[in-house]
């Protein structure tokens, strides 16, 4: 939409946030933490059972480790995180989904692995077979795609990128249907004529792998779309924003480009493209973790400075931890023919000796290269701060824009001269105008700030709305002495 059209679009009458969304707001903080901590115990019960030492699931110190244990945790930890300060995130949720999906589909796979013959049977390990096949697709396909099509803004870049999301649910839920109904072996390696009991038969088999192979293909096909929204939105965005999808977009062309190569068979290099791929995924909390630290994303850089410190530690000492107790079992079984549980003890206290060193470290170079902003010497400093940055009028715009556009969680807003010439943006723009707010009174007006749509949908609370009415007329009488 054209800017003229934009600024002449009727502001739209705003209506309170309703009176349960308080209540709403907590009750999804608390889930979020749940869910958190539940994809953290995902992935414990993965190394956990790697541990046992049966040959037929083992955790190697590899990519794919490595990859699927960060996913597990890094997703649903940033999400939760994100959703203590915005519970009404979508990309938080999808985040969230992601991890706690493939967490599940690993664990039921490694529980079934492990729980069925020559080993002493498990209760329900072929069902968690059966399991253990719906949820990788679904998590990396839609939630994936969901992300970048969102991000960072919670809206898509516009009504016309729909279809790109309703493909990619299609297809995750017909790779799912496909492969529940799919005959044939579970995994011919580790489970040698086990077949998933389910299986269609006659012609109709055959039929269902086809459908799971053109869904897969379909899926990455929605990645990709999902990639080139992320760099349009790059293209079109503020110098803020832009700086905020700048890491996410590097790490995501990376991983849906390694991801889309393991889909097809290369030899030697299946394991390692897989792998590399699940590694570039896993970043990319890391990567929204960048740009929360360093550009105020969601406006939790404390918390998110803390959950790269014990993320990154979780992830460590679970790779040492994984890598140890293997090794230890291998000098175990040579020296006396069996595993012995001494080996979890001893990696156990391995574990625990590096713990504090460790999180030192990190914390030293989270510091470094992410550091929260943090104000020293008290009020007065504020003030100083303050009154510098609203004395120039162009720098009390851009500043007023920042600040609405961090509380009101708008897809964009701007602030207008008296000619209706853009002076500053926050968030994506041209948007909808909802809301006009002049800024200041009079001969002392610097211009207006036009406000678009919230990014979740909901209207306007009017107490902040009020509260920014406010803020810009200070703004106004400051810049205009």
């Amino acid at each position: 939409m054209p800017a003229s059209e934009t600024a002449l679009s009727p502001p739209l009458e705003v209506q309170p946030a309703a009176e349960t969304s308080p209540a709403l707001a907590r009750r999804l903080r608390r889930i979020a933490t749940v869910l958190a901590i539940a994809a953290i115990g995902e992935a414990a019960g993965i190394v956990l059972i790697g541990a046992k030492g049966d040959p037929r699931f083992q955790l190697q110190p590899n990519l794919i480790t490595v990859g699927f244990l960060a996913t597990v945790i890094l997703f649903p930890s940033t999400g939760a995180l994100i959703l203590q300060r915005r519970p009404f995130t979508r990309v938080a949720w999808l985040m969230i989904f992601l991890g706690l999906a493939v967490g599940f589909g690993l664990f039921t796979y490694s529980y079934g692995v492990v729980g069925m013959p020559p080993a002493p049977p498990l209760p329900f390990a072929l069902t968690a077979l059966v399991l253990s096949q719906l949820f990788f697709v679904p998590a990396i396909g839609a939630a994936t795609t969901g992300i970048l099509l969102l991000y960072p803004t919670d809206r898509l870049l516009s009504d016309r990128w729909r279809p790109v999301a309703a493909v990619a649910i299609f297809a995750s839920l017909a790779y799912v249907i496909a492969t529940l109904f799919k005959p044939g072996q579970f995994d011919s390696t580790n489970l040698p004529g086990v077949e998933n009991p389910l299986g269609a038969p006659g012609a109709l088999g055959p039929a269902f792998a086809v459908v799971a192979d053109v869904a897969n293909v379909v899926g990455l096909g929605g990645l990709f779309l999902g990639l080139a929204s992320l760099v349009i939105r790059y293209r079109r965005a503020d110098p803020v924003v832009a700086a905020q999808i700048r890491w996410l977009a590097l790490v995501a062309v990376f991983a849906v480009t390694t991801l889309g190569i393991s889909l097809f068979p290369i030899g030697p290099f299946d394991d390692l493209v897989f792998g590399l791929g699940l590694t570039f995924t896993a970043c990319m909390p890391i990567a929204i973790g960048i740009a929360i630290t360093r550009y105020r994303l969601y406006d939790i850089d404390r918390l998110i400075n803390r959950a790269l410190v014990y993320g990154s530690l979780t992830a460590i000492l679970a790779g040492v931890f994984t890598a140890a107790i293997g090794l230890a079992q291998r000098l175990f079984v040579a020296y006396t023919g069996q595993t012995s549980d001494a080996a979890i003890v001893l990696t156990t206290l391995v574990v625990a000796t590096l713990y504090a060193p460790l999180r030192k470290r990190l914390e030293a170079i989270v510091d470094r290269s992410f550091k929260y902003e943090s104000r020293r010497f008290g009020a007065y400093r504020t003030q100083l701060e303050s009154y510098l940055d609203l004395a120039d009028a162009p720098e009390a715009a851009q500043r007023l824009a920042q600040e609405a556009y961090a509380e009101l969680d708008p897809a964009g807003l701007a602030v207008i001269d008296h000619t209706e010439q853009v002076v500053a943006t926050a968030g994506i723009w041209p948007q909808p105008i909802v809301m006009r707010l002049p800024i200041g009174r009079g001969e002392r007006s610097i211009g207006t700030l036009v406000v678009g749509p919230r990014r979740d949908g909901r209207p306007h609370d009017a107490r902040e709305v009020e509260e920014l009415a406010d803020l810009a007329i200070l703004v106004g009488k400051a810049a205009a002495r």
